[in-house]
C-alpha cells in the first residue's frame, strides 16, 4: 500500500457526549478514548454486526452486571452523515463495525490516556486514565470494580498528561509539576515548571522529558532538572517518541501551531510552521509520517516539513490522534466522535458515506474569520480552476453573493468546500471597552460587593485567546480556559460554527450544542468558571487513603546524628550498635522500593524485621523530639509491612506510651496517627485499625482537640475518612458510623485548613450514605447541617469549588433526597 495514497474516512464512533479529549489506538483491534463526559471507552470490532472479533477480558461481563445500566450499555457505532432509515442501507450496515463498552467512570472531566503493556502480573494490560479529580486511575481493560485497581494520588491539580516506558508511569498536571510513579508509588517529582505541564514523556525509567504552558521543554535525569530550553513561543501542548527512535529523539507542538523535532539532548532537528491555530496533539506513524490535529478543525500528515494531506472536521476542535500499527489514524473530536481514518481502499467507508461526509464540510457555517472580507472583491467560481500552492491552502469564494471557503486537497488535486462563510452575528450593535469596539462585553461578577469584571468578545475572535486574555487580564487562573472559553461559544452561539446541513443520529456534530454544559445566562458565568452547575457525585469516597511519601535521607541523618550525640556522651545504652545500624540500613533499602504488602518480603524479611526492632527500640528509649524520625520511618513501614501490627508489640501500646495521644505533643500525634492510618492497606493492618476502632477515634479526637495544627488536622480528618470508606463499605456498620459522627463534625467545626476541611467532609458524606439512622443521628443534636453552613462561610468556595460541591451533596443526604 502505497504511502502517497490519501487517508479516507474509514469509521465514525459515535458514543461519548462530550468532547474527546484522548484516544489511543493500541493495536487494530482495540482503541481507547477519554472525555469530557467523565468516561474511558473500549472500542473493538464486530464481525457481521454481531459477535465481537476480541471479545472483553474474562470477568468483564460478570463486572458489568454490577454497574448501573447506562455504564453497562454497549452502543454501536453510527457512520456519518446518515439520511436514509432503512435497515438495507449501506450507512446503517456500516455502522454495526465497533462497539463500545465503558471501562471506567470518573467524576469529572478525563483528559488524558496511557496504556501499560501486557506482563505477567497483567496478561489484559493496564489502562491509565486522569484528569479533572486529580487522581490517576489504573485498571485492566474490562475491569469495573468500583474501586481501581491501583489509585495514585499526589496531584493538587487537573492532570493533563500520562506517559508510560514499561511499568514507569509520568504525570503532568495544572499544579505545575510532573510525577514520576514507580510501584504504583511517587518516585518523582519534577518541579520548576512555572505552568501547567501540558506534556511528558518517560524516555527511560530515570529520564524525562516535559511540555509546558511557559512554552519550555525541560529535561530530566531522575528528579535532577539539568536543561531547559524555550521551545515554542506559546505553550507546548505535545510531546510524542519518534517512531522506532532508540535515542529518545522526539517531536513537539504548540499552541503556536509549529512542530519541531529534537534530539534526545533537546537539539532541534527541524521546525514546521504546521496550522495557524492551536496544535493541540500529535503522532507518529508506523512508516515515520507525522500526524497532528487542533483548533482548525483540521486533521494534517506530515513527511517532515511536506503536508501530504489535510482533513477537515465538522467541529470546533480536534483534540486528539493516534496511530495504529496498521498505518490508520484516530481522531477525537469536540463532538464528541472518534473518527478512524485510513489508506486502506479495503477500509475505507461506502462511497456514500463519503459524499455525505463531504456535504457536510461543505455545509458547515462558519464565522468571519476578519470582520473585513469584502464580498465584491472575492474571485468568483472560476479562481477554483487553478491548482492551489500547498496541502490546506485556503481560499474565499463569492458564489453569487454567498461566501464560501474552500481547501486545496493535494491527495485528490481538487479544492473541497470546507464550509460557509457567514457574517458575525453579535448584539447587533458595537460595544465600546478599553478605546476598542466590541460585538460582546459581559459583565462577570466575581466577588460580592465588587465591581463586575469585563469579558470583551468579537464574533471574529477565537474563544480561547478571548478567554485566554481576559484571565491574564483579571489575573485569573488559567485552570479556568476551557470554561471560560466555552461559556463564549454558549453566549454567542450562531456566531461560531452553526448547522446548515445534515446532522448525525444522535449527535449535533456541528457545534450547536454547548462542548461544555454552562448556564444559560450571563449570571452564571461564576458558577460556570468553576465547573458544571450540576457537578458529579463526590460521595461516598471509596478509597482508603495514605500519607506515605518520606525523605529518607533527611530521617536518617537525624538518627544518626542524635545517635552520635549519645555515643559522645558515654549513654551506650541509649546509642544503636553496628547491628542495628545495618538493620537500620536494610529497612531504609525495603523503603526505597517496597513490595507489595501481601509478599512474603513485606511480612517477614531480615529487613523488615529487624528495622521494625530497632525503629521500636528508638521510638520507646530516646525521649521527647529524639524518637520522632523512628516514627516517621514506622508511618512509612506500616503502609507497605503487615509487620508493624503483627509484630510482639502492641503498636497502639507503643503510641499511647511514648505520648503520640496527649494533647501538645503535636509531632508525635501527626506521625503516631499515620502509622494507623497507613495501615488500612493490607489486610492484616485493616483488621487491626478496624478491630480498635472506637478507642482509636477516641485517643485521636482528644489528640486533636484545640489543636491548630494544619498537618495535625489532615492527619486526624484523613483517619476518620479511611475509618468512613470502611464503615460505607460494609452493610452493618451503622452503629460504628454514629460513634464517628460527633468526632468528625467537631473536626468539620474546626477546619480552618481547606485540605483538613475537605477530608473532614468528605468523611461526614462518606458516613451519611450507610444508611438512614445515621442520617436521623446527624439532623438531631448533632445538627450536622449547621456545622456543614458554618464551615464552608470560612471558605472562599469560588476558589475552592469542591468544597462548596461536597457540602451540597452533604445537604441533599441530609434532606433525605435520592
Amino acid at each position: 500500500m502505497s504511502k502517497d495514497l490519501p487517508f479516507k474516512l474509514s469509521q465514525t464512533l459515535v458514543g461519548h457526549n462530550e468532547d474527546v479529549k484522548d484516544v489511543l489506538f493500541v493495536d487494530p483491534t482495540t482503541i481507547i478514548s477519554c472525555s469530557r463526559d467523565a468516561t474511558v471507552r473500549i472500542w473493538r470490532p464486530l464481525e457481521g454486526g454481531g459477535d465481537s472479533t476480541n471479545p472483553p477480558p474474562q470477568g468483564a461481563d460478570d463486572a458489568m452486571d454490577t454497574d448501573p445500566p447506562q455504564a453497562s450499555e454497549e452502543t454501536t457505532t453510527e457512520s456519518e452523515p446518515a439520511t436514509k432509515s432503512s435497515t438495507t442501507d449501506p450507512v446503517t450496515a456500516a455502522a454495526k463495525s465497533f462497539t463500545d463498552s465503558i471501562n471506567s467512570n470518573a467524576q469529572g472531566f478525563v483528559n488524558c490516556l496511557a496504556y501499560m503493556k501486557p506482563d505477567a502480573d497483567h496478561p489484559e494490560g493496564l489502562i491509565i486514565s486522569a484528569g479533572q479529580e486529580s487522581l490517576i486511575d489504573v485498571r485492566p481493560p474490562g475491569y469495573l470494580g468500583p474501586d481501581a485497581a491501583y489509585l495514585l494520588i499526589g496531584h493538587s491539580g487537573n492532570v493533563c498528561s500520562l506517559d508510560v516506558h514499561g511499568t514507569t508511569i509520568i504525570s503532568g498536571s495544572w499544579d505545575k509539576t510532573a510525577i514520576v510513579w514507580k510501584n504504583w508509588e511517587k518516585k518523582y517529582v519534577l518541579e520548576g515548571h512555572t505552568a501547567a505541564v501540558w506534556a511528558v514523556m518517560a524516555v527511560s525509567d530515570t529520564e524525562f522529558i516535559t511540555g509546558c504552558a511557559d512554552g519550555k521543554i525541560r529535561f530530566y535525569e531522575g528528579e535532577r532538572l539539568y536543561r531547559a530550553i524555550q521551545a515554542h513561543s506559546q505553550p507546548v501542548r505535545g510531546i510524542h517518541r519518534l517512531y522506532d527512535e532508540k535515542d529518545g529523539a522526539f517531536i513537539s507542538c504548540g499552541n503556536d501551531g509549529v512542530i519541531k523535532s529534537w534530539t534526545k539532548e533537546g537539539r532541534e532537528i527541524e521546525t514546521v510552521y504546521a496550522h495557524n491555530a492551536y496544535i493541540y496533539s500529535i503522532t507518529v506513524l508506523p512508516n515515520g509520517e507525522w500526524a497532528s490535529c487542533g483548533e482548525d478543525r483540521t486533521l494534517k500528515v506530515w513527511r517532515k516539513s511536506q503536508c501530504l494531506q489535510t482533513i477537515t472536521h465538522p467541529c470546533l476542535s480536534v483534540w486528539c490522534v493516534s496511530a495504529g500499527s496498521n498505518g490508520d489514524l484516530v481522531t477525537g473530536a469536540s463532538d464528541g466522535v472518534l473518527r478512524i481514518w485510513s489508506r486502506d481502499t479495503g477500509r475505507h467507508a461506502d462511497e456514500e458515506i463519503l459524499k455525505s461526509y463531504a456535504e457536510a464540510i461543505a455545509n458547515t457555517t462558519i464565522a468571519e474569520e476578519t470582520t473585513n472580507i469584502d464580498k465584491g472583491s472575492l474571485p468568483g467560481m472560476s479562481a477554483l480552476g487553478r491548482p492551489g500552492k500547498h496541502d490546506g491552502e485556503k481560499i474565499h469564494i463569492n458564489n453569487d453573493g454567498n461566501v464560501e471557503a474552500y481547501q486545496w486537497s493535494a491527495s485528490e488535486t481538487t479544492w473541497e468546500q470546507v464550509g460557509v462563510i457567514a457574517s458575525a452575528v453579535s448584539t447587533g450593535r458595537k460595544v465600546e471597552y478599553d478605546g476598542k469596539d466590541y460585538d460582546y462585553v459581559f459583565d462577570v461578577d466575581f466577588e460580592e460587593g465588587k465591581p463586575p469584571k469585563k469579558l470583551p468578545y468579537n464574533a471574529s475572535q477565537n474563544p480561547w485567546d478571548a478567554a485566554r486574555l481576559f484571565l491574564e487580564r483579571n489575573e485569573l487562573p488559567m485552570s479556568y480556559l476551557d470554561t471560560t472559553a466555552n461559556f463564549i461559544v454558549q453566549n454567542t452561539r450562531g456566531t461560531l460554527i452553526g448547522t446548515s446541513g445534515p446532522q448525525l443520529p444522535g449527535s449535533d456534530p456541528f457545534g450547536t450544542e454547548s462542548r461544555y454544559r454552562p448556564g444559560d445566562s450571563v449570571e452564571d458565568l461564576r458558577r460556570v468558571l468553576v465547573g458544571d452547575p450540576k457537578p458529579p457525585k463526590q460521595l461516598p469516597w471509596k478509597t482508603y487513603l495514605d500519607i506515605a511519601a518520606v525523605n529518607l535521607e533527611a530521617a536518617n541523618k537525624k538518627i544518626i546524628e542524635t545517635n552520635d550525640k549519645f555515643i559522645a556522651a558515654g549513654e551506650k545504652e541509649k546509642s544503636l550498635n553496628d547491628d542495628d545500624l545495618e538493620s537500620l540500613k536494610a529497612l531504609g533499602k525495603f523503603l526505597m522500593k517496597p513490595s507489595a504488602p501481601t509478599s512474603a518480603s513485606a511480612k517477614s524479611s531480615a529487613a523488615v524485621t529487624g528495622g521494625l526492632a530497632v525503629l521500636i527500640k528508638m521510638i520507646t528509649e530516646w525521649e521527647g523530639i529524639q524518637g520522632v524520625p523512628a516514627l516517621d520511618l514506622l508511618r512509612v513501614l506500616a503502609r507497605f509491612s503487615p509487620a508493624v501490627v503483627l509484630s510482639d508489640v502492641d503498636i497502639l501500646e507503643i503510641l499511647e506510651t511514648v505520648g503520640c495521644f496527649e494533647p501538645g505533643k503535636t509531632s508525635h500525634a501527626v506521625f503516631g496517627i499515620r502509622v494507623l492510618l497507613n495501615s488500612f492497606h493490607h489486610a492484616e493492618g485493616l483488621k487491626y485499625v478496624t478491630g480498635w476502632g472506637n478507642a482509636i477515634i477516641q485517643k485521636v479526637s482528644r489528640a486533636v482537640a484545640g489543636s491548630e495544627n494544619r498537618l495535625l488536622a489532615i492527619t486526624a480528618a484523613t483517619l476518620f475518612l479511611n475509618y468512613a470508606v470502611y464503615y460505607a463499605k460494609a452493610n452493618d456498620r451503622q452503629e460504628q458510623a454514629i460513634d464517628l459522627l460527633l468526632p468528625v463534625i467537631e473536626r468539620v467545626k474546626s477546619g480552618t485548613d481547606t485540605e483538613a476541611l475537605y477530608r473532614a467532609l468528605m468523611a461526614l458524606g462518606t458516613l451519611l450514605t450507610t444508611g438512614k439512622k445515621v442520617v436521623t443521628v446527624a439532623n438531631g443534636s448533632l445538627d450536622a447541617k449547621t456545622a456543614v453552613s458554618e464551615a464552608v462561610k470560612k471558605i472562599d468556595t469560588f476558589k475552592e469549588k469542591r468544597i462548596g460541591d461536597v457540602a451540597a451533596e452533604i445537604e441533599v443526604l441530609l434532606e433525605g433526597s435520592p
